[in-house]
């Protein structure tokens, strides 16, 4: 058995604004180690399943450097770190996988209630359309997962990504951690009662038959930018279609070469914020 695990941080137990999930907010410290448990419970429940399996962990988070790798307590487990690096917050899977897993996942930007909602990159991206479908970050990486053959199982968060993940496939297994009762406020569960959750629903997850998504081509990636600069700046790819003042498309018949055309136009988009 071999269970992929990417990990966000704005849904992670107990963490309701930024003062947690930035590096030069005084509290991070804090929401890494918070985060990192998530994980570990995670991980428990795989290892209840099967003792034997193989555990590969994505930082999914920022610059994708907050887990220390001294906090997961597994040490037989892969964590990939740092950025940029190839499909991002799925860096690491692969067709030999059996299942993902995803901790600590947020909803799409402008969700109501949703815990720090936004879409991969808040101050760039306004929203984003996968095949005519706006789609959060669950969506998109589940497609990710499914380009490869490998479903998405479960997903830990606040309500409103659980909502999402099962929008996606009824089937997926969901915990929720907390319920948002604004962007930046929520009622959190104690977060050992939460790791308990995540720990057991996890092990339910990966003994459940779910069907990967894939989606069919062509793939059309319609990104809308916050602001018509940021869409100048994207429009400069070769395969980018300007759509309107502050909209692109990206088509392709390959699911991870749209996703990667995705990834180029925020990286415009950025460098001219």
């Amino acid at each position: 058995m071999k269970i992929f695990i990417s990990v966000d941080m704005e849904g992670i137990s107990g963490i309701v604004d930024g003062s947690m999930v930035s590096s030069k907010q005084g509290d991070y410290a804090k929401g890494r180690k918070l985060m990192a448990e998530d994980v570990n419970a995670a991980i428990e429940g795989i290892l209840s399943v099967n003792p034997k399996a193989e555990i590969t962990i994505c930082d999914a988070h920022g610059a994708m450097n907050n887990i220390l790798p001294e906090d997961i307590k597994h040490k037989d487990a892969i964590l990939v770190r740092g950025r940029p690096k190839p499909q991002s917050q799925m860096a690491g899977i692969d067709s030999s996988f059996d299942a993902a897993v995803f901790i600590g996942y947020h909803a799409k930007k402008g969700t109501q209630n949703g815990m720090m909602s936004h879409t991969y990159s808040g101050g760039n991206i306004e929203s984003l359309h996968i095949n005519g479908v706006e789609v959060g970050e669950t969506a998109m990486n589940a497609g990710i997962a499914g380009y490869y053959g490998v479903p998405l199982v479960f997903v830990a968060g606040d309500i409103a990504v659980t909502k999402e993940a099962k929008e996606v496939n009824h089937d997926i297994e969901t915990v929720a951690v907390k319920e948002a009762i604004s962007r930046v406020a929520a009622k959190c569960i104690h977060p050992a009662k939460a790791r308990e959750m995540i720990k057991q629903g996890v092990a339910k997850a990966i003994k459940k038959k779910v069907k990967p998504l894939i989606v069919g081509p062509p793939v059309i990636f319609d990104i809308r930018f916050t602001d018509a600069k940021k869409a100048d700046a994207a429009s400069f790819i070769p395969s980018a279609e300007r759509v309107d003042g502050k909209t692109i498309r990206i088509t392709h018949d390959d699911y991870v070469k749209a996703y990667h055309g995705f990834l180029a136009a925020i990286a415009c988009a950025t460098a001219f914020s």
